[in-house]
């Protein structure tokens, strides 16, 4: 297949039934986050997650969101951080040192 056809085949059979999946999950209280790749840096994301949803899901959500920008993943986690605190070394480290 062709990265043509591999997205064709993406957006007609699968993105339908991962939307499909994701809202069955909604219902039912679970949060749903699924990535396919047709290409070298091209995909598709599906996603419902919780607004109470544990860290582990969330991070998954931030990378999927960033498209392999570690900059974009690591400012998602930094600010959700100085919003609800970590014990994460790599963010202290990347914190600034306070002014004396």
């Amino acid at each position: 297949m062709t990265p043509k056809e591999r997205e064709d085949f993406y957006d007609r059979e699968i993105a339908p039934a991962l939307l499909d999946l994701a809202n069955r999950c909604a219902e039912n209280g679970l949060s749903f986050c699924a990535m396919a790749e047709w290409d070298a840096g091209e995909t598709g994301r599906t996603m419902k997650v919780r607004e109470d949803a544990g860290i582990g899901i969330k991070m998954a959500l931030w990378a999927m969101q960033a498209t392999g920008n570690a900059d974009k993943l690591i400012w998602a986690m930094q600010q959700h951080g100085k919003e609800h605190g970590h014990n994460s070394i790599c963010l202290h480290m990347l914190e600034p040192l306070p002014r004396s």
